[in-house]
């Protein structure tokens, strides 16, 4: 992976969610240590990935991946959804956005494999679509997880239903700004330059 200042910026980011870990070890149980703990993990797939298959991301997504676990995992551990009343909306704001953005490598590599040659206004529309089924899927999660095991360690997931649609609507306009930029980012780059900068040097796409 080429590096540059932004993957170290990354890299910070995955770090703070070790030192995550390391809090949930010496003041919490073992309900913190096994959610920092994944959190930490599901932090190092990106880089393993890339790693693995040579396919480089733009370093932001590597970068909004971290930010977004550590938003989730420094609420838990460090008790900030209860210290922090707008934490949540933060925590589905950021992970909203990454979620559109991850929405937007898939597109545009199901439009490469499958040559579907998908046009940007059709991309920036399913962007905002896959945001929001995301959405839907966690707030299902979250009802099943009050419902059936009285809700996280934070407390209940979905206080209200203010709580829930409010959630909704940040993931909503973060899906919608997501989208906006990619829109432009394709017309400016061009689709076939933007995928080709990624796998370049990925053993599975021949060029």
């Amino acid at each position: 992976m080429a590096r540059n200042y932004g993957m170290y910026l990354a890299y910070l980011v995955q770090l703070f969610l070790g030192l995550n870990v390391l809090i949930a070890v010496l003041y919490q149980g073992a309900d913190a240590i096994i959610t920092a703990g994944a959190f930490f993990l599901v932090g190092l797939i990106p880089h393993i990935f890339t790693w693995k298959t040579k396919i480089v991301f733009p370093w932001f997504v590597y970068f909004l991946i971290s930010l977004a676990l550590l938003i989730h995992v420094s609420g838990y551990v460090q008790e900030r959804y209860i210290t922090y009343p707008n934490w949540d909306v933060i925590a589905h704001t950021v992970s909203g956005t990454i979620v559109a953005i991850i929405g937007f490598l898939v597109i545009i590599f199901a439009d490469k494999i499958r040559k579907y040659n998908l046009d940007s206004l059709f991309i920036a529309i399913a962007i905002i679509f896959f945001g929001m089924g995301f959405e839907y899927l966690w707030e299902i999660y979250e009802f099943f997880m009050d419902t059936f095991f009285g809700g996280s360690l934070a407390g209940l997931m979905q206080p209200s239903n203010a709580d829930t649609m409010s959630d909704m609507i940040f993931v909503l306009l973060a899906s919608i700004i997501v989208a906006v930029i990619c829109y432009f980012y394709l017309n400016h780059h061009g689709k076939e330059t933007v995928v080709h900068n990624m796998v370049k040097d990925s053993p599975f796409f021949k060029e």
